[in-house]
């Protein structure tokens, strides 16, 4: 019986000493820090981040089961939300919603991982030398109460495998990243709308697509015919000069496209030289560029790297098309306005 009172005594000391050591020793809550440096502009690596449909594909989670259940609620940024199933154990049930969204510099997120735990997120996007610099923080608080100094050494016990899983979840994130286009189009600010057809007059151009003299000169032929044939059936513009790209051949630098207006009145019955149609209509991402004609083939590699970014989709066969507001001087002494529509699916 003596040596039982001296086990009691034993276990209540170790257990005191824990105790001791759990609640004035450990820290209450759990903080870990990884970072990266992804060679892309931040705002490629913010549209990755900030729609859960994108992030679950560079997730930890998503690794380790690509089969599990996934349901989104939202749209990117505050407010979505991602709920998960899953068959494998280490990944099991959870809920991700993102609680702040600041564009191009910071997403915080809460993860609750089934019963087992609650994890506060925040990815910090910084720019560098070609480069974003990306830091992510996860943190978790112990409740008051029992419970409390167990979770202490719970924290403790996960701190490595928490850092495990944010290195794992962030070398995904620069792998993917990294695929896009390395084009920065932050300040891009798409509109996207529904576009209505119109009856279209208009030329076929083939030319060059690197001298925009000659470009300015096969368009001013085009034109020539379209505005002769407009004013010999009364044909009246209903809207700006719109030109539709049909083929770019890189190999060979031309390309095709249709220039034409938009008309009110009658459609001819006869057709010589010109040919009549409907503008591009539909589902449409569209930028307002003003500038200079090197500053609307930026906007083209913008566009397509945003669209790349998000995970947008083009029409398939879809043609690019431009509204000209503006045709602007190939010297820049006059500047070109005009909105650039890209068909989505």
């Amino acid at each position: 019986m003596r040596w039982f009172l001296w086990l009691l005594l034993v276990v209540a000391l170790i257990t005191g000493v824990l105790y001791g050591v759990g609640r004035f020793l450990l820290p209450n809550n759990l903080e870990v820090t990884r970072t990266a440096s992804i060679e892309r502009p931040r705002a490629s690596v913010f549209a990755m981040i900030n729609d859960l449909r994108i992030a679950k594909e560079w997730s930890p989670y998503y690794a380790r089961d690509p089969d599990a259940d996934y349901a989104f609620n939202g749209d990117p940024g505050e407010g979505q939300s991602m709920r998960w199933i899953s068959n494998v154990r280490e990944v099991g049930r959870g809920r991700m919603s993102i609680v702040s969204s600041s564009e191009n510099e910071e997403v915080q997120s809460i993860l609750e991982m089934g019963d087992r735990a609650t994890l506060n997120s925040v990815i910090a996007l910084r720019p560098g030398e070609n480069a974003t610099s990306v830091a992510w923080t996860v943190t978790a608080d112990c409740a008051e109460g029992a419970v409390n100094v167990p979770c202490r050494y719970m924290n403790l016990i996960m701190r490595g495998a928490v850092g495990a899983e944010l290195e794992s979840g962030l070398t995904r994130l620069k792998t993917l990243t990294e695929q896009l286009p390395n084009v920065n189009f932050e300040g891009l600010s798409p509109q996207f709308d529904t576009i209505e057809p119109q009856n279209f007059v208009y030329s076929v151009v083939e030319t060059s697509a690197v001298d925009l003299t000659e470009v300015n000169r096969a368009e001013a032929m085009g034109l020539e015919q379209v505005r002769r044939f407009m004013s010999e059936y009364q044909l009246t513009e209903a809207g700006p000069l719109v030109r539709v790209v049909t083929e770019y051949d890189q190999a060979t630098n031309r390309m095709s496209f249709r220039v034409g207006y938009p008309f009110s009145g009658p459609t001819p019955l006869t057709v010589v030289g010109v040919q009549l149609g409907q503008t591009p209509s539909g589902e449409a991402m569209h930028v307002l560029v003003e500038g200079s004609r090197a500053q609307v083939r930026t906007a083209y590699a913008q566009m397509n790297a945003y669209m790349q970014a998000h995970r947008i989709a083009m029409r398939e066969n879809g043609l690019p098309w431009e509204v000209v507001h503006n045709q602007g001087a190939v010297d820049g002494s006059t500047p070109t306005r005009l909105e650039i529509y890209m068909p989505l699916q």
